[in-house]
């Protein structure tokens, strides 16, 4: 499989804040990722980097081979679809939405315009208001179709549902899968809602505090992460070569959160000590690897 994006040692700093710390990822071709991470983690300003909207400290971007900063042309290949276009059309007050979709169709050379129509007509978007006037939904809309409608190689979703209804939600979610599916290519989504993205995931990049916690499958993860729930004594003989998360207790009965991988000797201990192997889904684990540091302090 080939390489959308390649990152090696990317650093970002604003002013004196440290916010990507030697960022290095491997992203392959027609691949779903899930960008995961806290409020401030340095996801939004990683994709915006990705994307050649702002300029990094070290390290260097390939897109499909291409360096970023040899070649500017790469980030063509490149659709950054977030819940606002930014300053200039935000103060602008003569632009209209059916302005914006023209622009659009003139900077993505896959760009859909029968496609387009089709996700106005679907998501409800008045194209005749100004862009400036229209709801914080609304303009996230204006993300999301240019998102989908651009067919750009690699096409990037930064927390697509701000603003959005449950109907627009769901629209959103099956317009993705089916144009994924017809239209392969590779996508990155950044989304507070993680549940409801999981089942659409195949790798996850955990990022927190600028650096990757994980960037592996999601079917590698949950081989990796889950719970062990039973009495707390019995529990306790089978944690070797297991790091412990976090632990919860109810009476004798203790449920720990844990991380390491299982062979089929150790499937014969949990079974042997009535200890249940439970999942732990990508919102939880990114809680007990978020606030590990928290509970060493």
């Amino acid at each position: 499989m080939n390489q959308a994006i390649e990152i090696n040692l990317l650093n970002k700093f604003y002013d004196n804040f440290h916010v990507l710390k030697d960022i290095s990822l491997s992203i392959q071709e027609n691949r779903i990722y899930g960008l995961i991470g806290r409020n401030g983690a340095g996801k939004t300003t990683l994709m915006k980097t990705i994307a050649g909207q702002i300029y990094y400290k070290s390290g260097y971007i390939k897109i499909f081979g291409q360096d970023t900063r040899k070649d500017e042309t790469a980030v063509n290949k490149i659709c950054l679809a977030r819940e606002t276009l930014g300053a200039y059309y935000e103060q602008n007050t003569s632009i209209k939405v059916s302005k914006i979709f023209e622009i659009a169709g003139t900077l993505f050379k896959n760009w859909d315009e029968q496609y387009a129509r089709h996700l106005v007509k679907r998501l409800g978007l008045d194209t005749k208001k100004y862009y400036n006037k229209i709801s914080k939904g609304m303009k996230t809309t204006v993300g999301i179709i240019i998102g989908l409608a651009s067919r750009a190689e690699i096409t990037m979703f930064d927390e697509p549902y701000i603003g959005l209804d449950p109907v627009a939600r769901d629209i959103f979610f099956e317009e993705l899968n089916k144009d994924y599916m017809d239209n392969p290519r590779t996508m990155i989504i950044s989304s507070h809602l993680i549940k409801e993205f999981e089942t659409l995931f195949e790798n996850i990049i955990m990022i927190d505090k600028g650096r990757i916690l994980i960037d592996d499958t999601l079917e590698s993860i949950e081989q990796k992460y889950f719970y062990l729930s039973g009495k707390e004594s019995s529990i306790e003989k089978v944690l070797d070569g297991l790091k412990i998360l976090s632990k919860e207790k109810i009476g004798g009965l203790a449920s720990y959160a844990v991380t390491g991988k299982l062979n089929e000797l150790d499937y014969d201990k949990l079974s042997k000590y009535d200890i249940q192997v439970s999942k732990m889904d990508i919102q939880k684990i990114l809680v007990n690897l978020t606030k590990e540091d928290e509970a060493d302090e």
